[in-house]
């Protein structure tokens, strides 16, 4: 998208200053500011620059309230910006005052009226994501004030199980019928692919018994989804715990989602940001469980298991064999792997097995036949026009390695 230049009532309006004279011009024309943190090929950048950027009422209000600032973080000036804001995320959005101070933050893809009702945000001095945080950090635990102050951390970004669960915990039962508690137990009980509320929760049995609640605004896939992971959390967290009891209770419930269909975790907006097989689900875990308590007569049992179901599935024996290379240096384990890896070559040779291949070769320190495999790693992937730089990498380091 080419940024406007000039004053426009189709298009938001992005001035072409430097950083250093945005708040001189704020000052003057007595506006806020918006900084606009994107880069070149940010696909969620592109999709609000075609979509919330060239709507008239987003064009209408920012244009009369915003000195709009472009910044693109991997470009000229917009890195040295970026050193003061620190952004990672795309695209971000900061509101500021005309001294600089911030007022208000969002991340992401918004609507145009979401858009405008940011903004609003952003102005109103009660309003923003920077009073919220004042105010509880001054102690502010009301119903209402947390469930608010969760929707701000979200859009930002910024959310976190904690204050999710302090404002789930003001709510009787009775209140998580609410439409508004049951769509905000959907969009809270996962973010940024962290599980923020537990096995044991009210919300999650809440969810688990009354699905029927949900689907009128969701999706009845998605809520399982969401379920499963919850559970495939307490599994892994009891695993780390060396809780026995609670690791084989929440292995029962996970033998429900272990029927071997794709579990795809969509977000919000329907993108998808993680996902599973389930053939394997009760399997893996038990692999894990029996290798942390250190029970080697268990998991070689159970291990044994795993490989004839995957025996077939190239991806899967992939997968399996990559994840020991990085894992593992123990030869036993690594031969294994490559055992694996072999398997998912002759089952289906592609880039990515014949490049774990060459990974485990160089690991149990078989360098020239490593080297031989990295070369046909990266002529399988220029057929398919691959990167294949951590291949190139590889084939460095093996040389390196080799001259000491």
């Amino acid at each position: 998208m080419q940024l406007s230049i000039a004053a426009s009532d189709t298009t938001l309006v992005f001035r072409q200053t430097s950083y250093s004279k945005v708040f001189e011009l704020a000052k003057k024309e007595k506006k806020a500011v918006l900084l606009y943190f994107h880069f070149d090929g940010c696909g969620a950048c592109v999709n609000m620059e075609k979509t919330a950027f060239v709507d008239k009422k987003v064009a209408a209000f920012y244009n009369s309230n915003f000195i709009c600032l472009e910044v693109n973080t991997r470009k000229g000036e917009g890195i040295e910006i970026n050193k003061i804001y620190n952004v990672q995320l795309h695209p971000t959005y900061l509101f500021l005052d005309e001294n600089g101070n911030t007022l208000h933050k969002i991340v992401g893809v918004f609507s145009p009226d979401e858009f405008v009702l940011q903004a609003q945000n952003a102005l109103n001095p009660t309003k923003t994501l920077t009073y919220f945080k004042q105010q509880y950090k001054e102690g502010k635990r009301d119903a209402e004030f947390l469930f608010e102050f969760c929707y701000r951390l979200r859009d930002a970004n910024e959310l976190d199980s904690l204050v999710i669960n302090e404002y789930l915990n003001t709510q009787t039962t009775n209140d998580l019928y609410k439409e508004k508690n049951i769509k905000f137990i959907y969009e809270c009980a996962i973010h940024k692919g962290q599980v923020c509320i537990s096995f044991q929760s009210r919300a999650y049995k809440f969810m688990l018994d009354n699905k029927v609640h949900f689907t009128p605004y969701f999706d009845l896939e998605q809520v399982n989804t969401r379920l499963m992971f919850v559970v495939q959390n307490e599994v892994y967290s009891a695993i780390e715990r060396k809780d026995t009891v609670a690791f084989w209770n929440a292995i029962e419930v996970l033998k429900e989602y272990d029927t071997g269909k794709e579990y795809n975790f969509k977000e919000i907006d329907s993108r998808i940001t993680m996902w599973t097989t389930s053939k394997t689900l009760v399997l893996s875990a038990e692999i894990s469980f029996y290798e942390k308590i250190g029970d080697s007569g268990k998991y070689n049992e159970v291990l044994k298991q795993y490989l004839e179901k995957i025996w077939d599935d190239y991806n899967a024996l992939n997968t399996f064999a990559w994840s020991n290379y990085l894992k593992y240096n123990d030869k036993g384990k690594l031969k294994k792997s490559v055992d694996c890896v072999k398997r998912s070559i002759e089952l289906n040779s592609n880039y990515e097995n014949n490049d774990t291949y060459a990974c485990l070769l160089y690991k149990l320190g078989e360098y020239e036949k490593a080297l031989t495999q990295a070369d046909k790693a990266i002529e399988l992937a220029k057929q398919k026009s691959l990167d294949y730089k951590e291949t190139t990498d590889l084939i460095e380091k093996i040389k390196d390695t080799q001259k000491k």
